[in-house]
């Protein structure tokens, strides 16, 4: 019984923190062979490369509080994300020459929440607004012998989730999954970074 209940433990782990519930979330987990943390860490943190391989996120700027590009466009806590995106996401693979789609672009604005590299965790949220709050977490497990697990979650939460529960949450979903395979063809050797 005890090993039944390790097993079970282990497949269930995440690197994500715990974070209250709220109206709804969307979350994409995946495991990726034949690379390393690093690597995987890299393509997440190295914002103007997001074009090169996320279907999801096509564009994602570090800025001061003037909106002014910042030099290193990596993340840091407590600079501001101008985010553009495609909801629902587009076919893979993508390059930096994929056209968006713009029937499905949108853009957000957030803060840069949490940068812990030796946790191998990054977070981000919308920009405090007593209508709509949204924290999304990203976060990768090194499995040992070349294969990583990446993990993501958004939570969202305030008087508004409820009402873009219905309009939003399948197609967020599809972009966090496709997110999660760009990452996967990426690091597996089918994307172009």
């Amino acid at each position: 019984m005890l090993l039944f209940l390790g097993v079970t433990s282990l497949a269930q782990s995440t690197n994500l923190p715990d974070v209250a519930p709220g109206v709804f979330n969307v979350t994409a987990r995946i495991e990726i062979e034949n690379t390393s943390v690093e690597a995987a860490w890299n393509a997440l943190s190295d914002f103007p490369k997001y074009p090169n391989w996320n279907p999801f996120v096509r564009s994602q700027i570090a800025v001061d509080a003037s909106n002014i590009s910042l030099p290193t466009q990596r993340p840091v806590e407590n600079t501001q994300l101008i985010i553009r995106c495609q909801i629902p996401p587009l076919p893979l693979p993508v390059s930096k020459y994929t056209l968006d789609n713009p029937l499905a672009t949108q853009f957000s604005y957030e803060n840069v929440t949490h940068v812990q590299p030796e946790l191998r965790r990054l977070a981000w949220g919308a920009y405090p607004n007593p209508l709509i709050m949204a924290e999304r977490w990203q976060a990768l497990t090194d499995l040992g012998n070349g294969k990583i697990r990446y993990e993501s979650r958004e939570v969202f939460s305030g008087p508004l989730a409820p009402v873009l529960q219905p309009t939003m949450q399948a197609n967020l979903q599809k972009s966090f999954d496709a997110q999660a395979q760009g990452l996967k063809l990426l690091l597996e050797g089918g994307g172009a970074y």
